[in-house]
């Protein structure tokens, strides 16, 4: 049995090099379509056969909304790299941490929407959608 648990606040996520900043939280999903490959049986009922077809993956990140730190590198919440559109990103998703040994998952993939949002007793957030275009594989921190 696993015994060491890690906490999401050392988590972070890249755009190819760059880190996302003022990320507020994220999640990676993998899924695995199948299809129904059942045949008649003359000896009663069976179970149901399903086949492995496609895999994909998609994300979602919560982001403060940000448009400059002070830096003078604008924030990618606004800067156009994260908003709907034609170009393929890389990311690296980093649930505890990108430290060396740290477990972390890459893929290609394309941002699908962006909604942004106020209430007058918080700060403006934006949530950012994002599809894979081929596989999602595991790294390791350096």
């Amino acid at each position: 049995m696993a015994t060491e648990l890690f906490t999401g606040s050392s988590g972070v996520v890249y755009s190819g090099s760059t880190a996302i900043a003022s990320i507020r939280s994220f999640s990676v999903e993998e899924t695995q379509e199948t299809v129904d490959a059942t045949h008649m049986n003359v000896n009663g009922v069976t179970f149901r056969t399903n086949l492995p077809t496609f895999k994909a993956w998609t994300a979602t990140m919560e982001v403060f909304w940000t448009v400059d730190d002070g830096s003078g590198i604008a924030d990618k919440t606004e800067a156009g790299m994260l908003q709907p559109g034609s170009t393929e990103l890389t990311f690296h998703f980093w649930p505890a941490g990108d430290a060396q040994y740290e477990l972390g998952y890459t893929g290609n993939g394309y941002v699908t929407s962006r909604s942004i949002s106020s209430s007058v007793d918080g700060v403006v957030e934006a949530s950012i959608s994002i599809m894979g275009t081929g596989p999602i594989t595991t790294e390791n921190g350096v």
